[in-house]
């Protein structure tokens, strides 16, 4: 049992130091939880370490909770590293003592604590609204699905949106902006930062991609390793670099398995499967209409953030093409779209269909340059296969350069530029 003194000094000073600060962009999910504060239902903000999610819950404090009461625990305090399920009655007591009764209720990084969804089920059962964060995707809505399913919303904190970044940078967009030659420029200027330096909210505050590194090896030692008792540290990261090196690129767990001479396919799935529940990296499959083949087909893999490619040093091995596409998959991941490659009998590929309920209703090809003839011709050919297979009227190419639209039979393909298209959930202003 950890010490009553400890828990009170912990909890004061958190509460003490959560700061509301303007320097903090406000997030663009914080409107969605307008339609759940009313509801009983718990909170799961989640998402990969550094991307701004305990910073999320300050400003859901602070526009709903700041002058009606509240309760807050962060959990990755290096002083409650013995706390354990047994002690959040006592917790619970401490809060009431110090702050009244209350019926709100945050904790950050809950993960860290062993069965802690029962104890929530428990508050909950209580009456508490909850609202907890983590930094693993699995642990918290698997776990949680076994006590409370359908009693539970999850929200996604990802690194700033393009959109969020130009904000930051007080670079505020209106649609009308894009027929200005000077905002052109500067979002040329902005884009190609973001491009490379990604989105993590320190990378954007500090102008310091280095900053990733130690974010990297944070998330490989403590949200894998020690969660996982990894015990082939090694061929762990060695696996997560290789997947680094491959952005976009086709993989299979048997080659993994080979490759770095791992007992089974089943122990390389299980080590793909834990970096893609850090939210370091997240794979996508081979679209079939047969869910069993789709599975068992080769995937594609991408990570969270473009500022990963280049800060770990692997930027010389691709092209502005793969960063290209490395953004266009973490954007459609952020949209919580269902999305999938397509590759025809003849090895045509699109890069990503959108796939809504049963039916395919987008396909997107993704092409850094498309002025090249044989690059035009290519893309097209692929792009117009794709749109017979799926019976679209409509596709899309983003580009880095250009605006067009082409008309190829009855079929049209729309030629955007990236970062338009980045924007384009943007309502006018």
């Amino acid at each position: 049992m950890i010490n009553d003194n400890i828990i009170k000094r912990v909890i004061i000073e958190q509460r003490e130091l959560l700061t509301y600060s303007s320097d903090y962009l406000e997030r663009e999910q914080l409107n969605v939880i307008d339609k759940y504060i009313n509801l009983p239902h718990i909170i799961i903000i989640s998402g990969p370490r550094r991307a701004g999610k305990s910073v999320f819950l300050t400003q859901i404090i602070e526009k709903y909770y700041k002058n009606t009461g509240f309760y807050y625990l962060n959990l990755d305090d290096e002083r409650l590293i013995s706390i354990t399920v047994d002690d959040i009655d006592r917790i619970i007591e401490i809060f009431i003592e110090l702050y009244g009764e209350n019926k709100v209720i945050f904790f950050d990084e809950i993960q860290n604590i062993h069965r802690w969804e029962r104890f929530i089920t428990r508050l909950y059962n209580f009456g508490y609204k909850i609202y907890i964060t983590g930094s693993n995707a699995n642990l918290l809505s698997s776990e949680l699905a076994t006590f409370l399913t359908g009693r539970y919303i999850n929200i996604n904190i990802f690194p700033f949106s393009f959109s969020e970044f130009l904000n930051f940078k007080g670079l505020h967009f209106n649609k009308n902006d894009i027929y200005t030659t000077v905002w052109t420029a500067r979002i040329n200027n902005a884009f190609e930062k973001y491009l490379t330096y990604g989105g993590f909210p320190e990378v954007v505050r500090f102008d310091n991609i280095d900053i990733l590194k130690n974010f990297f090896s944070d998330v490989i030692i403590k949200d894998i390793v020690q969660r996982y008792k990894i015990k082939e540290i090694k061929t762990l990261q060695e696996i997560s670099h290789f997947l680094l090196s491959n952005i976009s690129n086709e993989i299979s767990f048997n080659r993994i398995k080979n490759i770095y001479s791992i007992g089974s396919v089943h122990t390389a799935k299980n080590y793909i499967h834990y970096l893609e529940s850090s939210f370091l990296f997240f794979i996508i499959s081979k679209f079939s209409y047969s869910l069993k083949e789709s599975q068992i087909r080769t995937k594609k893999c991408y990570i969270i953030d473009n500022g990963f490619i280049e800060s770990i040093g692997f930027s010389h091995t691709l092209n502005k093409g793969k960063l290209f596409e490395n953004l266009v998959a973490v954007e459609l991941l952020r949209r919580g779209n269902e999305f999938y490659y397509f590759k025809d009998k003849s090895g045509k590929e699109v890069d990503f269909i959108i796939k809504e309920n049963r039916k395919i209703t987008e396909c997107i090809q993704v092409c850094y340059d498309i002025n090249d003839d044989k690059t035009f011709k290519r893309e097209i050919s692929a792009l117009i296969s794709a749109m017979n297979y799926f019976n679209l009227k409509e596709g899309i190419i983003l580009v880095n350069k250009g605006h067009d639209i082409i008309n190829v039979g009855n079929k049209k393909v729309k030629i955007i530029l990236l970062w338009e298209w980045l924007l384009s959930h943007i309502s006018n202003n």
